[in-house]
């Protein structure tokens, strides 16, 4: 019996848009495709996620990678953290699990840094039971070795878990390893289906 509900964070629970955010800094259609191929799609990033580079080191590689001043490649780090706005229907059915007695927990892809923000930000991070970051834990998701560290820490059993991520690697990882997992979308149908699933009812 599914008891325990799994979110991601980036694309699920706050918003991640790669293409908006390089679109909402600047203008520049070549500047735009600059950060997203050196920044946002560039293999540093994945080291961040992974926390075996820190953000004081890859702004400036970023910075000499894309030409732009290391002041400016921190006006868009600060841009990006800006940009993680809260998808209020994921709450909304945040909220809705928690009051119907599931255990919510995260397992998400972000450096610590990044974390602390949303972290600051957002109260309602308590109201997890817990959750992975994959910087802390020199891991990423869809590895095997994420999810099973996740489960171990909370002392889970696959089956009781339903796993919510934007990633298609991810769900499938979630699955071979036993769990329940939904690949999200961000649509009306996608939040109808979640709720048909778990069986949760409006009131």
């Amino acid at each position: 019996m599914i008891r325990n509900v799994i979110f991601d964070f980036g694309g699920v629970l706050f918003e991640w848009n790669p293409r908006k955010i390089a679109e909402t800094f600047t203008q520049s259609s070549y500047e735009q495709d600059l950060l997203l191929n050196n920044v946002l799609k560039h293999t540093d990033w994945l080291d961040l996620d992974r926390g075996t580079m820190f953000m004081a080191e890859v702004i400036p590689k970023f910075a000499a990678r894309t030409g732009f001043p290391e002041a400016r490649m921190e006006d868009f780090i600060h841009h990006i953290q800006n940009s993680l706005h809260l998808i209020e229907e994921t709450k909304a059915l945040l909220d809705e699990l928690i009051a119907k007695g599931f255990h919510v927990y995260y397992l998400t892809n972000m450096s610590s840094a990044f974390f602390d923000t949303l972290y600051d930000k957002h109260d309602f991070i308590d109201d997890f039971h817990g959750g992975l970051v994959s910087a802390r834990e020199l891991l990423l998701k869809p590895e095997p070795a994420i999810f099973q560290r996740f489960m171990e820490k909370y002392g889970l059993q696959p089956e009781s878990c339903f796993f919510i991520d934007d990633n298609t690697p991810n769900v499938e990882t979630a699955r071979q390893l036993g769990m329940a997992a939904f690949h999200f979308t961000a649509t009306e149908d996608c939040y109808r289906d979640i709720r048909s699933i778990l069986r949760l009812t409006h009131n």
